[in-house]
């Protein structure tokens, strides 16, 4: 079975409570940045297909029904072209807030991770560094150029996918538009609500400490 849904959004835009509310609905396992930090076999598999000539998305991507954040926020066209009728998720934040939560969380850790020499640097930090630092932002970590990435990334998704597989969602929305997009009924529960800044770098401190 080809995966379902696709987040199509880059990482803290509310991406890891989408992972927890789409498994919540039935969309499970769903992918996401965070399940790499502990999987090196996973990492080294990404890794190997990245440099490959041709990507095996089933490879990659089998026994997932959803993905969403890195690394398959930059593989959008690509994925749906071996599954076409995935449905896509862009989880939207105001450019301002998004960047400086990115400043605060993503660009210190990218940066760290090139004080680790080549040898000795872990597979995770590896695809890290190769999705996120070279593959998205190319080493321009600069506001302007942030922002310029921001909204071409935004405006391909548009032109890209049907506006009938696609949902423009923001977390603080809740349930309701995701579920009428999906076609399941509201949990009678609060939406999730994950990865604070502070639980960014609590993860960041814990390998830190498995890597020393």
């Amino acid at each position: 079975m080809n995966i379902q849904i696709l987040g199509a959004s880059f990482g803290r835009t509310g991406t890891l409570s989408l992972q927890q509310a789409l498994e919540e609905l039935g969309f499970g396992p769903c992918l996401h940045m965070s399940n790499f930090a502990a999987d090196t076999e996973r990492c080294c598999a990404w890794l190997e297909e990245l440099h490959a000539e041709w990507i095996n998305w089933p490879r990659l991507l089998s026994g997932f029904a959803s993905a969403v954040d890195w690394p398959v926020c930059i593989f959008l066209e690509e994925i749906l072209e071996w599954a076409p009728e995935a449905r896509v998720i862009v989880t939207e934040r105001d450019f301002d807030s998004w960047y400086r939560s990115v400043s605060d969380t993503v660009f210190p850790a990218l940066r760290w991770a090139e004080l680790i020499p080549e040898k000795v640097r872990p597979e995770f930090v590896r695809l890290a560094r190769e999705v996120i630092g070279n593959r998205t932002f190319e080493g321009e970590f600069d506001r302007e150029s942030a922002k310029r990435l921001y909204r071409t990334h935004l405006e391909n998704i548009v032109e890209t996918v049907p506006a009938d597989q696609l949902l423009r969602f923001s977390v603080s929305d809740g349930w309701g538009p995701l579920c009428g997009f999906l076609g399941r009924p509201v949990p009678d529960r609060p939406f999730p609500r994950e990865n604070s800044s502070g639980e960014f770098f609590s993860l960041l401190s814990r390998m830190r400490r498995v890597e020393k």
